[in-house]
Parts: structure tokens; C-alpha cells; sequence
């Protein structure tokens, strides 16, 4: 039986990360949620998850903060920046990170899916 695929989703926008989750669920894929950089932070430490949806503006920090440590401690994992804030800048830093994807918000449920897909 083949083991069932996990997500960490940490975005400070309840709605998104809840919606988030629920498109992953029905995908077959189990779902953690968390609303802020520092309880993921903590989370990350001993929890490896196979996907990683980080949105970049967080009350305490970015999800960029938390890009070396998945690093580190989940080599294989996918890193998703789901965000609205899309400059130049960010789109940089995403792919200096070796970010796998960059979803703009707002998104539809297919990108979410493709993501996780390819």
C-alpha cells in the first residue's frame, strides 16, 4: 500500500489555507495547516512533509524565513510560494531558493492541483 503523500500549508489567510487543504484532501493527500511562520517553524523541526505551500506575507515573518530550514531537513520536498505579492523581487528569490513553483493569488483550484501533479 503506498503511503499517502503530506502538505504543509502556512498561510495567515485562514479561508486560503482551509480551501487549500480541502482541494488537497480530496486529492488523497493528508494536510496540515498552520496560520503563522512560527508554530511551522517549530513544526519543521521534526515533521518532514512532502510538499510545502508557504505564502510570503506572514504576521511573523515570510515563508521565505522558512525555505532553509525545509532545506535541510526535507532534501526531496517541494516548496510552492502561494502568494499575492509577485514582483520581480520575489519571483528572483524564489527561484535563487530553487522554489519549485510560485502560485499568484488569486489562483484557482486547477493550479493548486497542477502543482502537486507535476
Amino acid at each position: 500500500m503506498e503511503e499517502k503523500k503530506s502538505v504543509a500549508i502556512v498561510d495567515d489567510e485562514e479561508f486560503i489555507g482551509l480551501m487549500v487543504s480541502k482541494f488537497l484532501q480530496k486529492e488523497g493527500l493528508e494536510t496540515t495547516y498552520f496560520n503563522r511562520m512560527l508554530p511551522a517553524k517549530e513544526n519543521f523541526l521534526s515533521t518532514v512533509y512532502d510538499y510545502y505551500f508557504l505564502d510570503l506575507n506572514l504576521p511573523d515573518g515570510t515563508g521565505f524565513d522558512l525555505v532553509p530550514l525545509i532545506k535541510e531537513k526535507a532534501k526531496n520536498a517541494k516548496i510552492i510560494i502561494i502568494s499575492a505579492h509577485d514582483g520581480h523581487e520575489e519571483l528572483s528569490r524564489a527561484k535563487a531558493f530553487g522554489i519549485h513553483d510560485f502560485i499568484h493569488k488569486p489562483f484557482n483550484k486547477q493550479s493548486i492541483l497542477d502543482t502537486v501533479k507535476s
